[in-house]
């Protein structure tokens, strides 16, 4: 009996031996497996760091960086293209203010601009009218115009805008208008090569470039100055205004 039972503890240990033996080679294995596919970042790390860094890690990207698995991309579940970005706030504009363009920004009147709304153009299309405008002038059939007195003359600006409109070259398009204008709020002065009072010349450019059936009023001033990024207000606006609003007339008279 005691050499059975001695012969059975023999026979459980040498198995209790093997059997750990086994599990330990087999944990081991699967640790240094497990080990391998930490370092290597693994099929679902990797998914998830391509689901988060999709530009920027914003909208359906970030989505794809939640299903890889880890979630462990830049793109979490949290990051919207509400957030952050430059397509968050629209497309960037040097005028801006808290990501918002100028013109959507408090403290604009609400003026209706017609014709002068394209004074909401990105910058770079204003430089590309002002540099048409340049590169169109004409001395000989336009230096004459843009010279005139305002009034108190025989002949000025109004009275050839109004008598004599078939037979003027002038800058008609809003966008080149607006775009000299905004040439002489940056320094108060006009790169045109003519000799006038820079207020006569912003007169000029306001009142063309707006509607013909549209009135020019301070508020008009107001909004398309500080959309500009240059604000006129006050009595300075209601000058402009004004005498904006006699070239209008001058040239709804002009076109019959």
């Amino acid at each position: 009996m005691r050499l059975m039972k001695t012969l059975r503890s023999s026979v459980a240990l040498t198995a209790a031996v093997l059997l750990t033996g086994f599990v330990a080679s087999d944990f081991t294995d699967l640790s240094m497996a497990a080990m391998a596919q930490e370092a290597s970042g693994g099929p679902a790390r990797g998914q998830g760091n391509q689901g988060g860094q999709g530009q920027g890690g914003r909208g359906a990207q970030a989505g794809q960086g939640n299903q890889g698995g880890s979630g462990a991309g830049q793109g979490g579940p949290d990051q919207t293209s509400d957030s952050q970005g430059p397509q968050a706030g629209g497309p960037s504009d040097t005028n801006t203010g808290g990501g918002r363009p100028l013109w959507a920004q408090e403290g604009i009147p609400e003026v209706e601009l017609g014709r002068l709304s394209v004074v909401r153009s990105p910058d770079q299309v204003l430089d590309r009218a002002f540099d048409e405008a340049l590169s169109t002038w004409d001395a000989a059939t336009m230096e004459a115009f843009y010279s005139l007195p305002f009034d108190n003359a025989d002949t000025t600006i109004l009275s050839e805008l109004s008598l004599n409109w078939d037979n003027l070259t002038i800058y008609d398009s809003p966008l080149q208008n607006l775009a000299l204008m905004e040439d002489i709020l940056e320094d108060g002065d006009s790169q045109l090569p003519v000799n006038n009072d820079a207020d006569i010349l912003m007169a000029v450019f306001l009142g063309v470039a707006s509607d013909k059936t549209l009135p020019i009023t301070s508020d008009t001033v107001i909004a398309v100055t500080t959309i500009l990024g240059y604000p006129i207000t006050g009595q300075d606006a209601a000058d402009l205004a004004e005498d904006a609003e006699a070239v209008r007339i001058a040239v709804l008279a002009g076109h019959g």
